[in-house]
């Protein structure tokens, strides 16, 4: 089994995720290949989001709240 393959969850990946790793959950193994490849390019823009949010407010010395208490929100 290649290596490159083996858990999606994992923090130490170097790679991007493939197609053939988005297949292999349920919910999307019937994507076309425009699909998976919109998703993947969602799943980057995401990240590289998150990972600009994180490291502003790390360089600020802002704490960054990972939970909401006595809250609600809606769906928009």
């Amino acid at each position: 089994m290649n290596s490159k393959i083996g858990n999606v969850n994992s923090y130490n990946r170097t790679h991007d995720i493939t197609p053939e790793e988005v297949r292999k959950f349920e919910k999307f193994k019937n994507y076309t290949d425009e699909q998976v490849n919109e998703l993947i390019d969602t799943i980057k823009k995401y990240t590289r989001f998150i990972y600009s949010v994180v490291s502003k407010r790390k360089k600020s010395g802002r704490k960054i709240a990972l939970h909401i208490d006595n809250q609600q929100t809606k769906a928009a």
